[in-house]
């Protein structure tokens, strides 16, 4: 036989593919997930929250609002909090997932797993910031100087998470090292099945309103059911306009995607506002 033979497919035993969803219409935006996600990952505390050079999270509140809109009046301005953090991407290709970030990464200090989440680690991280750039939500982030923990906040640390250096680049994992943790409890009672292993990340078990959700995206009796969410007249991804063309005009989001790597992220919103499923998903502009 001529030729090399192709490199034959991965097999995993995993068969988890995580993924959350917000309710915008339950948000808040009372921060209590962005502390939760602070703490959790040894994010430090800087004087200033508003130098945002110096400013490392995992987890962004941002404030949504019409009020610059063209022909917005007062009265008809509308607020509306969004917590974003790393979307985990897969690509047009779930099955063999190729996020922007991944592919560009010259250490190979991010990959993807077998359960979708995008990882990082922080001690093979070169600081070149390729992914930086790469990213299309901005949700990773650079420490452009040495974590500094103050007075007693040294003995919260958690002693799962590893503490990032200067010079690395840190995002959001979906606490996959709570899913770890789990999982050695579970095989501390004999259950090797890595698919009974469930966790809830940090900002999600910390929401008071139940706004966020997480769960597994293959799974029908999951919250986060992805094929659920696709059909929601509620549901949008951020910055992801071509979702709407597979409904509307399928032959041109079929063309679409063969020409174009889309981030395809697992990380969905719901809301009832027709405006800010707009501005999220810059459905007006595709």
């Amino acid at each position: 036989m001529s030729g090399q033979e192709a490199p034959k497919k991965k097999v995993s035993d995993m068969k988890r593919l995580w993924g959350m969803s917000i309710d915008l219409d339950k948000c808040t935006g009372c921060g209590a997930c962005q502390v939760a996600c602070s703490q959790e990952n040894n994010m430090p505390i800087f004087e200033d929250d508003s130098d945002l050079p110096k400013r490392v999270v995992f987890l962004d509140l941002m404030k949504v609002t019409n009020e610059m809109d063209k022909g917005a009046k007062f009265g008809d301005v509308k607020v509306a909090y969004l917590p974003k953090m790393c979307m985990q991407c897969a690509g047009n290709d779930p099955d063999n997932p190729y996020p922007p970030c991944v592919s560009v990464c010259p250490v190979v200090a991010t990959d993807i797993g077998d359960d979708g989440v995008v990882s990082q680690i922080w001690s093979r991280c070169i600081g070149c910031r390729y992914c930086q750039a790469s990213c299309p939500y901005e949700a990773r982030v650079f420490h452009w100087w040495k974590p500094v923990y103050e007075g007693s906040f040294k003995e919260g640390l958690n002693p799962d998470v590893s503490v990032s250096s200067r010079g690395a680049v840190v995002k959001c994992t979906f606490c996959s090292h709570i899913w770890k943790r789990e999982r050695d409890r579970m095989i501390a009672k004999g259950i090797t099945d890595i698919n009974a292993v469930q966790y809830t990340p940090s900002c999600v078990s910390s929401c008071p309103t139940g706004a966020m959700k997480f769960g597994d995206l293959k799974d029908p009796r999951s919250p986060v059911y992805e094929e659920k969410l696709r059909r929601d007249p509620r549901a949008v991804r951020l910055v992801h306009s071509i979702d709407e063309l597979r409904d509307t005009n399928p032959a041109e989001y079929d063309r679409r995607m063969k020409i174009k790597q889309f981030p395809n992220p697992k990380v969905w919103y719901l809301t009832g506002s027709e405006w800010l499923r707009k501005k999220l998903s810059v459905f007006e502009k595709s």
